[in-house]
């Protein structure tokens, strides 16, 4: 994405490098989806490289990229959880204790993190353990093919689960517990310093000019929080399909006793986080879309229509609480419809998945409210933020504003920010989010809706405490 310093975005392109986001792939391929991606964008928009003044990263916090000393890449990845690692956690679990986990990485071990798909890399690649030089989150590999430094944030550090967000450090301890050499590890920096420039190697595959500044950059869900504003604490993002997630910066470093949100790191100094995923994700609606719908989804894009906007008027024509119909999501220990009659109609099925999310995320914001972290200002972003059933939804279950901020990428134009901080285009940070985020449009709570998700939130909770004790409980006792 090419962007304006008014924040207009001149130009942008997609490239794909895999058949579906969680699929095994070469992470050679995403450096070949960037150059020649870079190549063509320049092209399209006829712009010479030499008005590029700096370039800002950003990408998946859940993979890995296992290289040897001369910086080739031993191995495939895979991006996002996937059943495979499930016993590596568990491993985790086991030798360092859940309570010590949450301690010292503020979060459980689970079948996304970087750290539990490198251990399966130990026990299933020999070679590659053997041959093992540096670790690098997606970001930062594409940053060394362009610069070949080896850097990371503090937000795609605390996702590998060997970084102590507290301390802002890779955790010597969780380190030399589960056996991994320090060494291997890039260093911290903050997103918006510039960790290198275009070599002349890069900037002959890439098209851009050699000595282009580059920043460190963030992991999608920081940059995206860049992108709107959310820099500070008071205000959260929350993320309407996509990862579903929610992000709440906080001034320390504080755990959830609940365990429903995870301490993590801001990318800016000084910046810490609450966050949880999974949330408000589009996973529900595509399998509606895809499983159920099908036919509603044809109509839509025959008559060149958004499908989600031709469902959104389904659910309206829905009472909130969808007349008892709860949608558990995938991520959930019991997924699917509770309550499902001969009563409800095919509205009823895209109103629940809908309102999951929402009610998903008012129980992280109770969460928050017991740490007496609960944010004055709810920036929506996402795929879903053009949507006004949904957001409306939002404000109903929150009985809270929300202010939607649209936008293609959040997180590229986040990067874009940081990126033009470095460079001086803006003073600082809060200066280029002054300049360059865009309108918004807020959405108000209407109290009967509001009233509705009241009497929703007790069957709720019962269904949760039936399968989430253990979690819960663990993450108590870490917190005492």
């Amino acid at each position: 994405m090419l962007l304006a310093t008014s924040g207009e975005v001149i130009a942008s392109l997609d490239r794909s490098y895999a058949a579906t986001p969680s699929a095994t792939t070469d992470p050679q391929d995403w450096w070949r989806a960037a150059r020649t991606g870079i190549k063509e964008l320049l092209r399209r928009c006829s712009r010479p490289a030499s008005v590029i003044r700096c370039i800002g990263v950003t990408g998946d916090s859940s993979g890995f990229v296992a290289m040897d000393r001369e910086g080739k890449v031993l191995c495939p990845t895979t991006l996002g959880p996937d059943p495979r690692f499930q016993d590596h956690a568990d491993h985790i679990t086991r030798t360092v204790g859940a309570r010590n986990l949450l301690n010292l990485a503020s979060g459980p071990a689970t079948d996304a993190n970087a750290v539990v798909k490198l251990l399966w890399v130990r026990d299933n690649e020999k070679r590659v353990w053997h041959d093992l030089a540096h670790i690098l989150s997606p970001k930062d590999f594409i940053r060394f093919r362009l610069t070949e430094t080896l850097v990371t944030d503090a937000s795609d550090a605390a996702a590998t689960l060997i970084f102590n967000p507290k301390s802002r450090t890779w955790s010597k301890q969780l380190l030399a517990s589960i056996g991994v050499n320090p060494a291997w590890l890039p260093s911290i920096s903050s997103g918006q310093l510039i960790a290198g420039r275009v070599t002349a190697d890069a900037a002959r595959e890439s098209g851009l000019q050699a000595g282009t500044p580059v920043v460190t950059g963030a992991g999608h869900i920081a940059s995206a929080a860049i992108a709107v504003g959310v820099l500070h604490p008071g205000s959260a993002l929350v993320e309407l399909g996509g990862d579903g997630a929610f992000f709440l910066p906080t001034a320390d470093s504080v755990r959830d006793p609940s365990g429903r949100l995870t301490s993590t790191c801001h990318t800016l100094p000084g910046t810490w986080a609450l966050t949880a995923t999974g949330l408000t994700g589009g996973e529900g609606l595509d399998w509606l879309m895809r499983e159920v719908l099908t036919a509603e989804v044809a109509q839509a894009r025959r008559a060149k229509r958004e499908p989600l906007d031709l469902l959104a008027e389904l659910a309206a024509e829905v009472p909130p609480g969808s007349d008892g119909l709860l949608f558990l999501a995938p991520s959930h220990p019991l997924p699917g419809f509770a309550g499902l009659g001969y009563q409800h109609k095919r509205g009823h099925l895209v109103r629940a998945v809908l309102e999951s999310g929402a009610l998903a995320l008012r129980q992280a914001m109770g969460a928050a409210e017991a740490l007496k972290r609960r944010p004055e200002q709810i920036i929506v972003t996402g795929s879903g933020a053009t949507n006004i059933l949904w957001c409306q939804l939002l404000a109903d279950a929150l009985a809270q504003p929300v202010h939607a901020i649209p936008g293609v990428s959040c997180d590229a134009i986040g990067a874009a920010m940081l990126a033009s901080s470095a460079v001086g285009i803006f003073k600082n940070v809060d200066e280029a989010c002054a300049k360059m985020v865009g309108n918004r449009t807020t959405y108000q709570p209407r109290r009967a809706a509001t009233e509705a998700y009241d009497a929703v939130m007790p069957r709720l909770t019962r269904i949760d405490e039936a399968f989430r004790p253990r979690v819960v409980a663990d993450a108590a006792a870490a917190a005492t």
